[in-house]
């Protein structure tokens, strides 16, 4: 069937994740540190690098979504755990949590693909600076004393959307609360491991680099004018709609609501994988491919800039 709306839904939040770009979402001025530690390891030893956040805003954060890069003919990372400042509780309070983690990490060819993303209140959020994850490893049997290999940031490598063609080029941290979103600025400052004799250090970071300069979203009309641009770009390919489907519904509990917004942008985000049914409920923009055009699409229905699923 197609589905009417309704009940009224706040934004998806962790569609910035991945549609930061096309909604335009930035605090003006506010901007975050996103900070690597230095640590020092022995060849063949093990190394401790944190990762943490400071300048977090008072409004919070509910959306992060980056990459930590590092040198895999060097190091080997055997686990990240979440720190303390992301540690939030958030997990116990979100209902998605149960299908995709609040957290979660991907460790591939040099990159730590980095995901906090929830529906909880904000009294779950992360609110306060410091180490939002831990990265554990080892160092390389034969890597030369006095090598420095740096731990530094990235947007995560990944296509915008599954066929898209388009590399993702951002890296979001931020919020979307009501009709109210926030990408923040970001600046990076990259850690290190040393190789040569262990020891303990508390020497900042050095290596900054700005990233993000943004406007900001200041009512629906701005948003929904940016959508349009961004979907005069895309060509679809339009499938017939199936009436026996609920499009909207990817958790498949019978309701339209924020849980399935939040649980289709983490399957865009390759977090977790729909079953079929969930899928084809997913497809909202009736192009046949699971994607943040389909995202942006919920998005919409949920903040009443269109009225029927799927959008064709």
């Amino acid at each position: 069937m197609k589905a009417k709306r309704t009940i009224a839904c706040a934004l998806a939040l962790s569609m910035l994740a991945v549609t930061a770009t096309s909604l335009g979402a930035s605090a003006a001025g506010s901007s975050v540190t996103l900070a690597g530690s230095k640590a020092t390891a022995e060849s063949g030893g093990e190394f401790s690098v944190d990762v943490s956040l400071s300048g977090v805003p008072s409004t919070g954060i509910n959306v992060l979504d980056f990459a930590v890069t590092f040198d895999q003919t060097i190091l080997s990372v055997d686990q990240v755990t979440v720190g303390a400042a992301a540690d939030t509780g958030a997990d116990a309070a979100d209902s998605t949590s149960k299908d995709a983690p609040v957290f979660a990490t991907n460790i591939k060819d040099g990159e730590i693909a980095v995901s906090w993303t929830t529906a909880a209140p904000t009294a779950n959020w992360i609110k306060s600076d410091g180490v939002i994850l831990t990265i554990t490893g080892t160092v390389k049997d034969g890597v030369a004393d006095g090598t420095v290999t740096p731990i530094d940031f990235a947007p995560v490598s990944r296509d915008t959307y599954e066929g898209s063609g388009t590399k993702n080029s951002s890296m979001v941290i931020g919020y979307i609360s009501g009709t109210d979103s926030a990408s923040y600025g970001i600046v990076t400052e990259a850690g290190s491991v040393t190789i040569g004799s262990k020891q303990t250090t508390t020497e900042a970071p050095v290596t900054t680099t700005a990233v993000e300069t943004t406007t900001t979203v200041t009512n629906e009309t701005t948003a929904e004018t940016t959508t349009k641009e961004n979907e005069t770009t895309t060509t679809k390919s339009t499938i017939q709609v199936d009436p026996s489907l609920l499009y909207g519904d990817v958790n498949l509990d019978g309701d339209i609501d924020l849980a399935d917004a939040v649980l289709l942008n983490k399957s865009v985000a390759g977090v977790v994988e729909l079953n079929d049914t969930a899928k084809a409920n997913a497809d909202c923009f009736a192009d046949g491919v699971i994607g943040s055009d389909d995202s942006m699409t919920l998005l919409k229905f949920l903040v009443h800039l269109v009225n029927e699923l799927p959008q064709q």
